[in-house]
């Protein structure tokens, strides 16, 4: 509120120095100057402050308070011959004097800090990671009478539906320990000792992420090839009409359809309709169920020993009540029974990692080659194998955690110690009422770079950012193949439609076109331009309408478009739509209010009235689904109220709600039509165009994950940089994906005139099938790493040319689907699926295998899983490869009733299809 108080000062004082100057004498000067300097610098100050607020989100709320000052000050009193400081001082010191009441009540009543809210998202994360293995060892490893796994679809949907909350809540938690970094908290541990803490909680998340997926198609596969048998004893000697009959009952299960991409080895006439070659799976589950059931509950009581242990040092919130319960139930001859064989954490890590020893036993004695029952399989150990790694890790960082602070201490008070800028950078992620939590993603970084992405340019400073980041050693080592290799690249960093050009004058103006094409600056110009129209009445040289403005609270329309302009016009638009509901709803409360206490002769009458009123109003603002009409209308009320009470303007009590009321509806009209006739943006527009990015670097991601694996040497230079180049390229586009499925929620309530109701389910399956093919990639390229050198050289380089080929078609597939979402254009009749390719790379290296088998391993068997796990993480990586195609084909599937498809009339019907 500083600046602009002074710079609002320098301007009024600016304006007596030039109406003293005509009434001296100087008549040539203009008669409305004072108007044309207050105008001027009011749109200046309007702008600025509007840039500025989006440009930092730390100031998207207090620039509410730092508007306020030039709305009154340079619309009332600008031509007055005499400059008095209370002018300026008057209008901001009550905000002041306010704002130090509610921090003051904050601060003694139930303090509620970011790092509360950050402890109470960690022990959800926390929670929900406990809930899926206590579900998954309880409910979906059943100890029936074979011992496998249930193949119940109902449990594998709410598998889905627990892994879905676990990774909305880990968003959630990254955002909480994000916002408490910078904010000043009251807890017994600093946020920013979390960090270690944080971060393995999240690879936890990803792990049984995977795991969940796996345990979830087996549940899946397992039920297809129940469906399967049962028809294969009902049916016998089945013909045509038979199959086409179980083809219907299989699309009537949810869910099951899918799996038809694993149907390749057809035997008889009952194989062609279903997944023959996963009926071996359930032997392979069977194997390994007993460790994964041990394993499941050492983890859970890990767990469960780690929430209790961080409950009771205050580093988490509310499980010290549950823990009576918890200790009640570890204590019971049931759970000392089931846990007398895990002793600790490492023990159970062992078995789990024994089954390695099993699994190539079986690979052995049955000469088999890999299929992809193995792939699966083997993702399940190796999630799970990586999910109690991380599980050890986590003990420890707790430990040093909590080794911050003595037992017992009291909680102490923690400021940010980071750079301004960085800070202002940072804003908070749940101002109810003022925003919705979804339009926080406008204001990110992330939008303005999918906006104004350059070409290749990214992509150029990403790589030379990894080069400077790279060791020297490595470096030097490299030095002439990072010549050849590198030499010509800087010619290569921009294609030739972004090519900028080589003058001085060309660099100036791009660097003015890309600030005036940036969110900030449309924003602060559309802000400016709102405001000004709203106070022109203010400073126009027509007689007395400057008197009407100021008589008539011309400033609160300036005060309700403040209020409702937001970033994209359909906010805009809902926003509009809850200030006149909510200004009427507050306007005629503060009526009764001031009708009931006769004015101000009855004060107490009004504060008892105004105290009722307020439990509803604050009800919409923090337990509804419509917050803004509570904040808009406690405003009103306490404008009604306070203007009504007081009676400067000597007006009758009705008189402030009408105008209220009719100033609301000129400043909503205006705003709309501003944000509509410039630069206007819609979020489903910027969700849309957000999604067909992501899907073209995600196949950018695919190749060069795929590239990783081609290499032999995992020390050159070549590995090294584009691993680091993955490893950040993932980060974004998680961040990405979370920016566009902020951006769907905001695309739910924009209207849509001439056309059918949004589609958000088909977005929303997008962003789901995209969030488990970034996964399944992250998966690939974490396996990847620990393949032996042996297999590379044996297995996985004489496939090169192939796996480019796959790569290839998987980056063109998503290529096309992102230019149809780009483009809102039609796909082609038959999109470049990947499936062919993968499948016969994959049927080329499993034989590889087998021939290679005596070589890979010896024949005696083997003593120790360190020996058997080359096999795993091969296998695992295929796996990804395996959900990345078929995930890939279902949002085609999607795009494709989104967008539409063309189709040949002339050609045959099932074109498509075939």
């Amino acid at each position: 509120m500083i600046i602009p108080a002074i710079w609002s000062a320098v301007l009024v004082y600016l304006c007596t120095l030039y109406n003293r100057a005509r009434l001296n004498g100087h008549e040539e000067l203009y008669s409305n100057g004072a108007g044309v300097i207050a105008g001027i610098g009011f749109g200046i100050s309007m702008m600025g402050v509007a840039y500025y607020r989006l440009k930092y989100p730390r100031l998207y709320i207090p620039a509410f308070q730092g508007f306020t000052t030039p709305m009154f000050a340079l619309t009332k009193g600008i031509y007055e011959t005499s400059f008095n400081i209370m002018s300026i001082v008057g209008i901001f010191y009550p905000i002041i004097m306010g704002g130090a009441l509610a921090l003051l009540i904050n601060i003694v009543l139930w303090p509620a800090t970011a790092s509360k809210s950050f402890e109470t998202s960690l022990e959800d994360v926390l929670c929900s990671i406990n809930q899926i293995l206590d579900f998954v060892h309880t409910d979906m490893l059943k100890n029936d009478d074979t011992g496998i796994m249930a193949g119940d679809l109902e449990l594998a949907r709410k598998l889905s539906t627990m892994s879905s909350k676990l990774q909305a809540e880990m968003t959630k938690m990254n955002k909480a320990w994000s916002e408490a970094k910078y904010e000043v908290v009251v807890s017994h541990f600093y946020p920013r000792w979390y960090k270690e803490t944080v971060h393995s909680v999240e690879a936890l998340c990803q792990n049984m992420l995977g795991f969940s997926l796996a345990i979830e198609k087996e549940a899946r596969i397992m039920l297809d090839i129940k469906i399967s048998r049962q028809l294969e004893e009902s049916y016998r000697g089945i013909d045509d009409e038979k199959i086409a009959e179980y083809n219907t009952l299989r699309q009537r299960q949810p869910g099951v359809n899918n799996l038809n991409a694993y149907s390749t080895h057809m035997t008889n006439s009952l194989s062609a309709s279903h997944p023959i070659k996963y009926l071996h799976i359930i032997h392979l589950q069977n194997l390994i169920q007993p460790e994964l059931k041990q394993f499941l509950r050492a983890c859970k009581n890990i767990m469960e020993d780690i929430r209790v242990k961080m409950a009771e040092r205050k580093a988490i919130p509310g499980y010290r009540t549950q823990s009576k319960n918890s200790l009640s139930a570890r204590t019971s001859p049931e759970f000392l029974q089931g846990t007398e064989s895990v002793c600790s954490l490492d023990k159970a890590l062992g078995d789990i990692k024994a089954t390695y020893i099993l699994l190539h036993r079986e690979f052995k004695d049955r000469s088999m080659t890999p299929m992809e029952e193995h792939y699966l399989v083997y993702t399940i150990v190796f999630t799970l194998i990586e999910f109690g790694k991380e599980m050890k890790n986590l003990e420890v960082f707790v430990d040093e955690l909590l080794g911050h602070r003595k037992p017992g201490s009291w909680s102490r008070l923690f400021f940010p110690r980071v750079p301004l800028k960085k800070w202002l950078s940072r804003g908070g992620n749940d101002n109810k009422g003022e925003h919705d939590p979804s339009e926080q993603t406008l204001f990110s970084k992330e939008l303005e770079r999918v906006e104004t992405r350059p070409g290749l340019r990214s992509e150029a400073s990403s790589t030379s950012e990894l080069r400077d980041t790279l060791d020297l050693t490595n470096r030097r080592e490299s030095n002439s193949s990072l010549e050849s290799n590198y030499g010509d690249f800087a010619d290569e960093e921009y294609p030739l439609q972004n090519a900028p050009g080589k003058h001085v004058w060309n660099q100036w103006l791009r660097s003015l076109f890309d600030f005036f094409e940036s969110g900030p600056t449309r924003y602060a110009i559309k802000y400016g331009l709102v405001t000004e129209i709203l106070a022109l009445m203010a400073w126009l040289p027509i007689p007395g309408v400057n008197q009407l403005y100021n008589e008539n609270h011309g400033q609160w329309a300036l005060l309700s478009a403040m209020v409702v302009f937001n970033y994209t016009v359909g906010s805009t638009m809902q926003q509009c739509f809850y200030r006149i509901i909510a200004t009427i709803l507050g306007a005629v409360c503060g009526y009764i209010a001031l009708l009931a206490g006769n004015r101000n002769e009855n004060p107490y009458v009004i504060a008892v009235l105004v105290l009722v009123f307020q439990i509803p109003l604050w009800y919409f603002l923090l337990g509804s689904a419509y917050p803004r009409i509570g904040f808009i209308s406690l405003l009103t009320l306490s404008v009604i109220v306070s203007t009504g009470y007081s009676n400067n303007t000597n007006e009758s009590l009705f008189d402030p709600v009408w105008k209220r009321t009719v100033t609301s509806i000129i400043a909503v009209l205006v705003v709309m039509i501003v944000d509509n006739l410039f630069w206007p943006v819609w979020a489903r527009e910027v969700m849309r165009k957000q999604l067909a990015a992501l899907l073209n670097e995600t196949g950018i991601q695919y190749s060069k994950v795929a590239s990783l694996v081609c290499q032999e040497n995992t020390s050159s230079y070549r590995y090294q940089s584009t691993l680091a180049d993955t490893t950040t390229q993932s980060k974004r586009l998680w961040a990405q994906l979370q920016s566009a499925r902020a951006m769907l929620q905001l695309s739910c309530t924009e209207p849509r005139v001439s056309k059918a109701p949004f589609p958000i389910e088909s977005y929303q399956k997008i962003i789901e099938h995209e969030q488990k093919i970034l996964y399944w990639i992250n998966h690939m390229m974490r396996a990847q790493k620990l393949i032996r050198p042996e297999v590379r050289k044996g297995i996985m380089n004489p496939m090169n040319p192939h796996r480019k080929i796959m790569a290839s078609i998987v980056h063109l597939y998503l290529f096309t689907l992102s230019g149809s979402l780009g483009t809102k254009s039609a796909l082609p009749a038959s999109l470049p699926s990947a499936e062919e390719a993968r499948r016969k790379l994959q049927q080329r290296q499993a034989e590889l295998w087998k021939e290679q088998y005596d070589t890979l391993y010896s024949m005696d068997t083997p003593k120790s899983h360190t020996e058997c796990d080359m096999m795993v993480y091969w296998h695992t990586y295929a796996a990804g490869s395996v959900e990345v195609v078929m995930e890939q084909e279902a949002i085609g599937s999607v795009v494709a009733k989104l967008m539409g498809q063309h189709i040949f009339r002339a050609a045959t019907k099932d074109w498509i299809e075939t």
